[in-house]
């Protein structure tokens, strides 16, 4: 069941929150645009933007930033570099967080991975989908942390 909830929050969260490709259009929704080194993403304005990992590939930039709620209660993350790289940024902490549900799957040359980890203290959730294609040596990966369902 959780894996299920957790997916479809990824999914909705994914629809309104990330545009990829510039070259998708959606109706303007006065939604600001952050430009990430190799990604741009719509955010509601009320969402603080984060940057984190800088480039690695491109003289100015960042390969993956943090959108965080006005409560702090949700906050996205996308983590899009031009070729393949490491999310550490969200790495997982066996210390201070453990898998609640986690799928993999294989497509052509692409794993695609979903997971759904709590924190030990209970204080947040933290989901994701992460597509790593080997062929073409590249990555992104989706994720949302929340303090609970409901939020």
């Amino acid at each position: 069941m959780m894996r299920r909830i957790s997916r479809g929050i990824i999914n909705r969260s994914l629809v309104l929150l990330v545009l990829i490709s510039p070259a998708l259009a959606l109706s303007d929704n006065g939604w600001p645009t952050y430009k990430g080194a190799w990604f741009s993403v719509r955010h509601p304005p009320e969402f603080e933007v984060r940057p984190s990992l800088r480039s690695l590939s491109a003289v100015q930039g960042y390969d993956s930033a943090f959108f965080i709620g006005p409560d702090a209660e949700v906050e996205f993350y996308v983590f899009s570099p031009q070729w393949n790289g490491e999310p550490k940024d969200i790495a997982f902490n066996p210390l201070t967080e453990e898998y609640v549900s986690q799928k993999e799957e294989r497509k052509g040359g692409k794993q695609i991975r979903w997971a759904t980890i709590k924190a030990r203290d209970n204080k947040y959730l933290k989901s994701f989908v992460d597509t790593e294609d080997k062929h073409l040596n590249t990555r992104k990966v989706f994720a949302i942390r929340y303090r609970d369902q409901q939020a």
